[in-house]
Order: C-alpha cells, then sequence, then structure tokens
C-alpha cells in the first residue's frame, strides 16, 4: 500500500511540475504550447484518459513545431 501511495505522489508531484513548465512557456508567449496543451495535473496524473491526452498533446506539441520552425530547438525543455 505504501509503495502505491509514493508512486501516486511521485505521479502527481511530476506531472505539476510539468503543468508549471507549460504554464510558462504559454507565458513565455508559446502559442504552440497555447494551442496544444489542455489536459491538468491531476487528470493526467491519476486516470488513464488523462495520461493519453497529455503524451498525445506531447506529440502533437512536436510536431507543430517542427512544422513552424523547421527544427525542434523549441522542443528542448520537454526533455528538462
Amino acid at each position: 500500500m505504501f509503495g502505491f501511495v509514493r508512486d501516486t505522489v511521485t505521479e502527481v508531484r511530476d506531472h505539476r511540475r510539468f503543468t508549471r513548465t507549460i504554464t510558462a512557456r504559454i507565458a513565455s508567449g508559446d502559442q504552440d504550447a497555447a494551442d496544444t496543451f489542455r489536459t491538468g495535473t491531476l487528470a493526467a496524473a491519476l486516470t488513464r484518459r488523462g495520461h493519453t491526452a497529455r503524451g498525445q498533446e506531447v506529440t502533437q506539441y512536436v510536431q507543430r513545431v517542427l512544422d513552424t520552425d523547421g527544427a525542434p530547438d523549441r522542443t528542448a525543455w520537454l526533455h528538462s
């Protein structure tokens, strides 16, 4: 039981960090991020549907950046 709770807390913490990074990207003017990311922290961390949606959003964002910029440089934040 402790492992389940620990894993859940880790998921929520990591998705919260990722959501904050997305929010910062949007605030800095990244229109592709604003147009792509919609899934909230709790949905992404706690539901299969949200987790799948967040993964699809990442894929869509990378494709949008490649289509817009012709290079993946702007997606480097996804790996940090």
